[in-house]
């Protein structure tokens, strides 16, 4: 689909009815881990489940990828799809993925603007594929952007069983654009769309965001709608 498209496509996602909207914070995360929403309890009223990966990047099966143990764990074979990292198509607008407080929003997706920080005005349109345990620093609200590089969390044994090693810190990940070339070439594109186009960390960075229809661009990747 050609760019125009695209951002014509956004502006009728944003004309889409909801209840209200969510101010919170975004953060940036790359585990290499099974997303949690590809685990079948968390697929209540979701077509479809999220693709799950090899330690190669190759999708599994869909049964194979509800199945399969978490690359987080010994043994694991579920890991993080390298397909999942954020796209820009425009200057003002993103697609990607996230993950959020709860499960129970696996699947759908959101519409994003940034209130704060170098993407303030930017917009972005991610799925939840993955779900956190809301403390610390993040909380319910916010919204944690799948982005390699941007740091592993509590789970730091993925990305070392699938990659060999993590990047930067467990909370912010890489601390700059030139620090993108220490990722996997495959991986690199999406840690240089933190710092080319979104401008600088992300991490704290204000939103605010509503729920809009998915677009096939994000659940043609993904494999599950909501």
């Amino acid at each position: 689909m050609h760019l125009h498209n695209l951002a014509v496509a956004v502006g009728v996602l944003a004309s889409v009815p909801i209840s209200h909207a969510v101010s919170g914070k975004s953060y940036t995360g790359w585990d290499c881990c099974k997303p949690a929403c590809a685990w079948q309890a968390n697929l209540k009223g979701v077509q479809g489940a999220p693709k799950v990966c090899d330690i190669n990047n190759n999708p599994l099966a869909s049964s194979n990828g509800l199945k399969a143990p978490s690359g987080c764990t010994t043994g694991g074979t579920g890991f993080l799809c390298d397909s999942y990292v954020p796209v820009p198509v425009s200057d003002k607008l993103s697609y990607g993925f996230a993950t959020v407080g709860d499960a129970a929003n696996c699947c759908k997706c959101y519409q994003l603007t940034w209130t704060s920080g170098a993407a303030r005005g930017k917009q972005m349109v991610v799925q939840a594929l993955n779900s956190f345990p809301p403390g610390a620093d993040v909380k319910a609200a916010d919204l944690v952007i799948l982005t390699p590089g941007g740091g592993s969390g509590g789970n730091d044994a993925g990305c070392r069983n699938q990659y060999g090693k993590n990047w930067g810190d467990s909370g912010g990940g890489v601390k700059t654009g030139t620090e993108c070339a220490n990722l996997p070439q495959n991986l690199q594109g999406g840690c240089y769309w933190r710092y080319n186009w979104a401008g600088g960390a992300v991490n704290t960075w204000g939103i605010d965001y509503k729920q809009v229809d998915c677009p096939t661009r994000l659940t043609s990747i993904s494999g599950c709608a909501a």
